[in-house]
């Protein structure tokens, strides 16, 4: 049935997309911006079920790990931020007439 396996097609694909499009908060827990429970039980249930996915989360996971040994070292120094803030500050009423 080449018109059912078509359809089916889709629809996976627009669950992956549902799916991906939710992966970052579902995987961050952001209290400040929570996945609604339906929605979290929705994306678990796909990630059971679809090794793309999966694989989606994966990489996410890894890159958020990835950053997190890196903050350390890239972190700039508060005295810094607090120049460039400055700077900023008086560029802006610089050119503002």
């Amino acid at each position: 049935m080449p018109g059912f396996t078509s359809v089916m097609t889709i629809l996976n694909m627009a669950k992956c997309h549902w799916t991906v499009r939710r992966l970052q908060r579902y995987l961050d827990a952001d209290p400040s911006a929570p996945l609604p429970a339906a929605d979290a039980l929705r994306v678990e249930s796909h990630l059971r079920d679809c090794d793309r996915c999966r694989a989606s989360e994966g990489e996410y996971r890894n890159l958020t790990r990835l950053l997190h040994r890196l903050h350390p070292l890239g972190a700039p120094d508060p005295s810094s931020v607090e120049r460039v803030r400055i700077k900023a500050a008086d560029a802006i009423r610089d050119t503002t007439p």
